[in-house]
């Protein structure tokens, strides 16, 4: 898995969904707020006052790679492993007037019509106060207490996604470093 699968699966949700603004992948929780990195630094997503009708994925810290035995490949007269990466992705909704059900239900499909990568929808959450503790845990009470205040005509939903994708290993060592030789 690359950072460039959650990129795609963002830019097809986006596609499928017209009626979403903005879209985020690989979002970070720490110290009370959900944030990605954009080219000019960190951009706040929760809370987040200056964005309407998002959404962004943020995964757990673990890849978890399962050996898939019977799937040995041949190279070179050896035979090697392939892998079955497994991650846990959390896609949430901050939709403005929308039906949570139907909203659920066409991130649902969307995910399963996702064809680079098998997305499972493994549990939905419709209670968007305890999105917003889950998603900003650790922030103080008060702090806490004004984001919800500000929450008004939002629907908040929040997808967990099981995602999965074969690696098979090559023989070719790239340079994961910008801006060093390998």
């Amino acid at each position: 898995m690359q950072q460039n699968d959650f990129e795609q699966l963002k830019d097809f949700i986006l596609q499928k969904n017209p009626y979403f603004n903005f879209g985020f992948a690989n979002a970070v929780s720490e110290r009370g707020t959900v944030y990605t990195q954009c080219n000019s630094g960190r951009k706040a997503l929760l809370p987040a006052d200056d964005l309407s009708n998002y959404f962004y994925l943020r995964q757990d810290a673990l890849i978890k790679h399962e050996a898939q035995y019977p799937s040995r490949t041949t190279d070179n007269h050896t035979q090697r492993l392939n892998f079955l990466d497994i991650a846990i992705v959390y896609l949430v909704v901050v939709v403005k007037d929308a039906d949570p059900l139907a909203l659920g239900d066409n991130l649902r499909n969307t995910a399963m019509m996702f064809e680079l990568m098998n997305v499972q929808p493994l549990s939905s959450a419709f209670n968007r106060e305890k999105i917003i503790a889950e998603e900003l845990s650790g922030t103080k009470a008060n702090d806490l207490s004004a984001v919800l205040q500000r929450v008004k005509n939002e629907t908040i939903i929040k997808l967990t996604l099981q995602v999965s994708k074969t690696f098979i290993p090559s023989e070719c060592i790239v340079n994961p470093c910008k801006n060093l030789p390998l």
